[in-house]
């Protein structure tokens, strides 16, 4: 008992980091329409810049879940723009192998929110649900832009991991397209507001993961289900962050999880055809340098 207290302590903070660097709001899969974190300011941004981030978020505890988990943080956070590797801009860390005006290819870290069973009526009795974090190569192709938007396709593929942070196990594969669309100086000046849409498509061990029931886990309310890999559902995502000023910024976004026509819909741990997850912060830069980006 007092193990699991432990373990559940240690993983807060970075399943909270984890949030804090991306702006798609996934209770299991961070996406690569954009950082909530950068500040986008048309003289530029600063090469590296470090204060503190708050933020509030709901979201399901898994894809297709009834059940929903708040969390609330404050948290230090660090961002560097370097010309080949980036940490908090645009994704967790991100190494950039190519960027050219309209196409870019670089590998990818993303991370997401673990979840207690005993939260979950279904799930009563079966393992807890890690902390998941997913890495491979992402291949954006520009497809409009003009003055104040931009148009991607992002094709994502990643090796999923789980992790108790005293053992990694490997969940399988991801592959996301993403269609992403983001729009400056939206409404007001500094305002940007992000939307996209990415279906996704996993391997069995990745289904396996969120929607098996194994014989020892059987009960009245489930039955055994063994998962088989396709598509795991899409997600919808609007977003908005504002610049008050070069050290302060707010965000809020909404997602929604379409998970009808998912592969394992009989599973009986697959309960809603959709689902939401709001985020709502602020981020404060206290220190910065003086050198700028594009």
């Amino acid at each position: 008992m007092l193990l699991a207290k432990v373990k559940a302590f240690i993983r807060q903070p970075f399943l909270l980091v984890t949030l804090m660097v991306c702006v798609s709001i996934s209770p299991f899969s961070a996406a690569n329409q954009g950082t909530a974190l950068g500040l986008d300011l048309s003289e530029g941004k600063p090469l590296w810049e470090a204060g503190l981030f708050s933020t509030a978020f709901r979201g399901p505890i898994y894809p297709a879940a009834k059940d929903y988990q708040n969390k609330l943080l404050a948290v230090p956070f660090f961002i560097y723009r370097g010309e080949k590797i980036r940490i908090g801009d645009e994704s967790l860390i991100k190494a950039i192998a190519v960027e050219k005006e309209t196409f870019k290819l670089d590998v990818s870290l993303g991370a997401a929110f673990n979840a207690n069973s005993e939260d979950s009526k279904i799930r009563q009795g079966m393992p807890d649900l890690d902390f998941m974090f997913e890495i491979g190569p992402q291949a954006s192709f520009l497809m409009a832009d003009s003055e104040h938007s931009e148009t991607w396709l992002n094709l994502q593929l990643r090796s999923v991991f789980s992790t108790d942070f005293s053992a990694v196990k490997q969940r399988g594969y991801v592959f996301q397209p993403e269609v992403s669309y983001k729009r400056h100086d939206f409404i007001v000046a500094d305002n940007t507001l992000f939307l996209a849409i990415a279906p996704t498509f996993a391997s069995a061990k990745t289904h396996q993961y969120f929607y098996d029931v194994e014989q020892a886990y059987v009960n009245e309310e489930r039955e055994f289900y063994q998962a088989s890999g396709g598509y795991l559902g899409s997600k919808v995502t609007i977003a908005n962050r504002y610049s008050v000023n070069k050290r302060l910024m707010m965000f809020f976004g909404v997602q929604l999880g379409v998970w009808s026509g998912a592969k394992n819909e009989a599973s009986p741990l697959f309960q809603q055809d959709f689902t939401y997850t709001l985020a709502l912060g602020l981020k404060w830069s206290l220190f910065s340098s003086n050198t700028l980006v594009d």
